[in-house]
């Protein structure tokens, strides 16, 4: 696309006023004159004013009598310098300084930069053949890349109207090329006399010589392309495409796509998910698949048979023009990333280098001011989300996961260890669990928003398209690529589709998406944070119910995510008072000023803290490393004791512990690890493992089925308490009726659930290590109750201890009758018909089931 364009005729140009800094000639106006002389004198202008600017401007205050030239800084030859230091071509001006400067030739760039860049190139090699000559700058191409334009255009605005002049645009990448080596000026050698042929400018297609310059000789055909680097000359050439930004489209409408043509050393500067500002001029060029014949695509051409016989790309005349149509494309001067032109603060640059070279004296001196501050970790995790009322935890979460860990590698092997932290919100409705999600994707630059109901798997991870010009297959990043080095937020994670969920286990730990399909096999980055949302399956969330049975998401996609928060909408008249306070604050006043809690810190503040504190890698400490270990086999312990947690505990949850370890290390901009970091991990990830509220367990309905329960539980209390007052040297006269009735009055109807799973896990690891030392099957149940009632050291009273013992029983039957865990040997041994003779009460043999026993 393009090339270099001859200056077109002007029919009255304008003569330029003198300039305020620098005198320029003055530029005749004739009253007659052929174009191309007030072409020639209009070079001439450009060309003169262009190196002046460049030979002599600087921002440093205008030179005194007790200054010399000597000590003034020239800031276009200095880089000028540097640039043929580095082998570069291309020198970045400023738009606002050349305004500054000379606001006649900034106006003339501005208004036809297609034509005038051809003259600022070749006035560009000519200084610096002139002041540097052991570059070699004959042979080089050259561009000038213009930036800070005071205007900037959305690509809905991109029209015929501004075609050649020289604008900005903002808009989000999608595509990117190969960088493909594209002819600029090309050297032809004659097929039947070999003289070779003058350079050959090349425009919109590949473009031979009319004629061949041996007058003899009557080729105007036969051409071979001479490609050394010697005769023809080849610049790095790579198409992109940029989508519209999603808060300039307006609503109802699709988003406006545009290819960007990038040449020279701007190439790779653009990739998939960037949101850029690109610098340069808007351009017509034919659209070749409209001008084919209705129903027909025009494809590269990669061989030539008896269907294709063609010698390859051939040009308009041999297409024949049937429409009048052409489309627009941008050739582009200049790239940056939307954060940098707006002054946002990416958290995410490649090398801690960049980072720390990024920041100024005075704002190295305001982190330290923040980092110096008490509570630092609180007044951070308060700045995070000022609308939204409380929820502390979470936001400590929030800023956790934008500090993030380390991401480690193995020397030997090449192993990835990710440092992103996933967390997912969930919780009622109306807990601002979107509002959440929402702001992170308003604070970060490199941040996608997506639902999960309404996206596939091929749209959060890649997919492979056919190229509409070339024909090629090519890889369509998804969302979670273009949120590469950043995070993805999904919505209504829990309506995604099962098999759309698979596809996101891999990005969501090794962060990585592989790709076998359609003769591309690919593994694409994935480096992306992922913060879910999801609502229960019932609407609201049932305290009475694992998380996963909440959520009905599998477990190997819970365990991927470092931290749950559960967001509950209880009914406490202080906070609801305080919400509704705050948010028709919000609404009457439309801003922060007026609410009850100020943050303590600004979002540009959080962001450059953020960003600052990111490039530090914090090591373990020797406390720390103990202490994780401690902690992750508590948390086993616990998972292993208790099953109606939230998921079981695994390898991955220490790795989150020691991720959560280092963003709190980070929190506090510390290069160690320390205790404490590791104590605020493992509360945060222990409040992810709820505890399951459940109904105490109720004894009245299993009396009611079974009398004879009743009884036998009956007279082995009164025979129990018999031979204890006997051993007691008591009498058992009179009173034998009434203790028998206290005890029976005493008699539990309700426990709750954790006392009760906790004797009943007691009893059966007890008769389970029992039998195996003894070797034979069976215990005796009125020996468990005497060993558990041994090991409570609690029991102060014989009444305590009378209660305890009925509870036991009560438990015991229960494990026996209802739930099935223990079974009664004895009624398994003889016939029916010896029913009267077996055990009854506390002399039965009871065992653990097969199935619960292994």
């Amino acid at each position: 696309l393009g090339g270099a364009k001859s200056l077109r005729a002007r029919k009255a140009p304008l003569p330029w006023p003198q300039p305020a800094r620098r005198p320029l000639p003055a530029m005749s106006n004739p009253a007659s004159g052929s174009a191309d002389g007030n072409d020639e004198q209009f070079e001439n202008m450009v060309s003169q004013s262009f190196d002046d600017f460049i030979t002599n401007f600087t921002s440093e205050p205008a030179p005194t009598a007790s200054t010399t030239d000597d000590h003034i800084v020239h800031e276009y030859l200095e880089q000028l310098t540097l640039m043929t230091k580095e082998e570069r071509t291309t020198l970045y001006v400023d738009f606002a300084q050349m305004q500054e400067y000379n606001p006649d030739l900034a106006d003339a760039i501005n208004e036809d930069f297609y034509s005038v860049s051809t003259i600022l190139r070749l006035t560009l090699q000519k200084v610096c053949n002139r002041e540097h000559p052991e570059y070699n700058a004959a042979e080089k191409e050259f561009y000038v890349a213009f930036y800070n334009l005071p205007t900037k255009l959305a690509v809905r605005d991109l029209k015929s109207n501004v075609v050649s002049k020289l604008i900005s645009f903002s808009g989000t990448v999608t595509r990117t090329s190969e960088v493909r080596p594209e002819l600029t000026s090309g050297v032809f050698r004659c097929e039947l006399c070999n003289t070779i042929s003058d350079p050959v400018l090349q425009q919109y297609k590949y473009t031979e010589p009319s004629k061949c310059k041996n007058s003899a000789c009557p080729n105007r055909t036969a051409w071979s392309l001479l490609t050394s680097a010697e005769t023809s000359r080849f610049v790095d050439w790579q198409k992109v495409r940029v989508q519209e930004n999603a808060d300039e489209i307006p609503a109802g409408s699709m988003p406006r796509t545009l290819d960007v043509i990038l040449r020279g050393d701007i190439v790779e500067k653009a990739k998939a998910g960037d949101k850029c500002v690109f610098t340069g001029t808007l351009i017509v060029i034919p659209d070749v698949a409209q001008i084919a014949a209705p129903g027909r695509r025009i494809e590269l051409v990669s061989k030539v048979d008896t269907r294709n016989p063609t010698d390859g790309v051939q040009g308009l005349k041999a297409l024949g023009c049937r429409e009048l149509t052409y489309k627009l494309a941008f050739l582009a001067s200049f790239v940056q990333r939307s954060e940098l032109h707006a002054g946002l603060m990416s958290i995410r640059d490649e090398t801690e280098e960049s980072i720390m070279e990024s920041f100024t004296a005075a704002e190295k001196d305001a982190i330290d001011r923040m980092q110096t501050t008490p509570h630092i970790y609180s007044k951070l995790s308060q700045s995070i989300a000022p609308t939204i009322y409380g929820h502390n935890e979470v936001k400590k979460g929030l800023l956790l996961m934008l500090l993030g860990g380390v991401a480690k590698a193995s020397p030997k092997d090449g192993t990835q260890l990710r440092g992103d932290i996933n967390c997912c919100l969930v919780g009622d409705p109306s807990t601002a669990k979107s509002n959440f999600l929402k702001y992170v994707c308003s604070i970060l630059p490199r941040t996608v928003f997506t639902s999960g109901k309404a996206s596939s798997a091929a749209g959060l991870t890649a997919s492979v398209t056919k190229d509409e010009e070339t024909g090629e297959f090519c890889i369509e990043a998804g969302a979670l690529m273009l949120a590469d080095n950043g995070i993805c937020c999904i919505d209504e994670f829990d309506k995604m589709e099962v098999a759309d969920q698979v596809a996101i286990h891999e990005a969501m730990e090794q962060q990585t998406i592989s790709i076998a399909k359609a003769g591309i096999q690919a593994t694409l980055n994935a480096r992306a944070s992922i913060l879910a949302a999801a609502n229960p399956t019932e609407g609201r969330y049932d305290k009475r119910k694992t998380l996963r049975q909440n959520l009905n998401l599998s477990s190997a996609i819970m365990s991927r995510f470092d931290l749950f928060f559960v967001v509950l909408d209880q009914q406490d008249e202080r906070i609801d008072y305080a919400i509704a306070n705050h948010i028709v604050s919000l609404h009457q006043h439309a801003n922060l000023t007026h609410i009850d809690s100020q943050p303590p810190y600004t979002t540009a503040e959080i962001q450059r803290y953020i960003r600052y504190a990111r490039a530090i890698k914090p090591q373990l400490s020797d406390e720390a490393s103990r202490l994780l270990v401690e902690s992750y086999k508590d948390l086993r312990t616990g998972d292993a004791s208790d099953s109606q947690g939230s998921y079981r505990v695994t390898v991955r949850q220490l790795e989150a512990l020691i991720r959560l370890g280092e963003a709190r290390a980070r929190a506090e901009l510390e290069q160690t690890v320390s205790a404490e970091h590791i104590r605020e991990a493992a509360r945060l990830l222990k409040q992810s493992i709820t505890t399951v509220e459940r109904d105490p367990v109720d004894f009245v309905n299993d009396d009611a089925d079974d009398e004879e329960l009743i009884r036998q539980a009956e007279e082995a209390e009164m025979a129990e308490a018999e031979r204890r007052r006997q051993e007691g040297g008591e009498a058992a006269g009179g009173g034998d009726d009434g203790a028998a009735a206290d005890q029976t009055s005493k008699r539990v109807s309700k426990v709750s659930y954790d006392k009760y799973r906790k004797v009943s896990r007691s009893v059966t690891l007890y008769i389970t290590s029992h039998e195996r030392a003894d070797e034979r099957a069976g215990i005796r149940l009125g020996d468990v109750i005497e060993w558990y009632l041994n090991e409570q050291e609690d029991l102060d009273s014989m009444e305590a201890l009378e209660e305890e013992r009925s509870l036991v029983r009560r438990i015991i039957e229960r494990l026996i009758k209802t739930d099935h865990a223990l079974v009664v040997l004895s009624d398994y041994a003889g016939d029916e018909a010896d029913q009267s003779s077996r055990p009854k009460g506390d002399e039965r043999i009871i065992t653990v089931r097969d199935e619960l026993d292994g």
